[in-house]
């Protein structure tokens, strides 16, 4: 199988993963399940405070209307919550980045060995893939042209950015902290890679939209 086979396999398994017809629908509903564990966690081990618990707030009310819109098929609400949760998650990602992990001092990872390092090194760079994963998405969106190389950057930065998830996941229980703020760091962890999947299912829903209507157009 040639490369461009074993490209169009990879997209197709994509594309039958994410289109599934109970995919968003289980991860929307995962993600909102976990909404009161992680203001448990995170107000017992004093990781959240009331603009975090508001921001979870925000972010149930856009995984509601993001789901609606994907079961009705509206593109225009569904653009706008899609872009309102990536901005949620971009925010809570370097609040945690930038500012929880930044005030505690970096050489308390470092000096738990490999997992703490790879958990810190990890955290700054699911920011930096979630801040490209943000230009992309409106570079893609409002090009007149959609570029198949841009949409499959995008693909990739989520399959990426869902495997750092899984990797902060399995180390997060081995991070000599207290089990109060390991339940926070983890709770809060699953619960963006469900809400990434959702992300997901309405980014291939919007290019494969977009892709009928330039096919229209140059039909027409």
């Amino acid at each position: 199988m040639g490369k461009k086979g074993i490209g169009g396999t990879l997209q197709s398994r994509f594309r039958r993963f994410f289109m599934g017809k109970y995919t968003a629908l289980l991860a929307a509903l995962v993600s909102i399940l976990l909404f009161p564990l992680i203001i448990f966690c995170g107000v017992k081990s004093g990781g959240i405070d009331l603009s975090g618990i508001y921001d979870l707030l925000i972010r149930i009310v856009l995984i509601c209307t993001l789901l609606y819109s994907l079961k009705t098929h509206k593109l225009f609400l569904m653009q706008a919550a899609l872009v309102g949760l990536i901005f949620c998650m971009l925010c809570v990602q370097s609040q945690l980045a930038l500012g929880l992990m930044e005030n505690q001092d970096s050489e308390i990872y470092i000096t738990m060995g490999l997992q703490g390092f790879v958990f810190l090194a990890c955290e700054r760079m699911l920011l930096f893939i979630q801040s490209f994963f943000c230009v992309s998405h409106f570079i893609i969106h409002s090009s007149k042209k959609q570029k198949t190389i841009r949409v499959s950057l995008n693909q990739v930065a989520l399959l990426f950015l869902l495997g750092i998830l899984i990797v902060q996941l399995c180390i997060a229980h081995t991070l000599s902290f207290e089990w109060s703020y390991i339940l926070y760091l983890w709770t809060l962890h699953l619960d963006e890679l469900f809400i990434f999947i959702l992300i997901a299912c309405a980014e291939l829903i919007l290019m494969i939209d977009q892709e009928e209507y330039i096919g229209g157009k140059s039909n027409g």
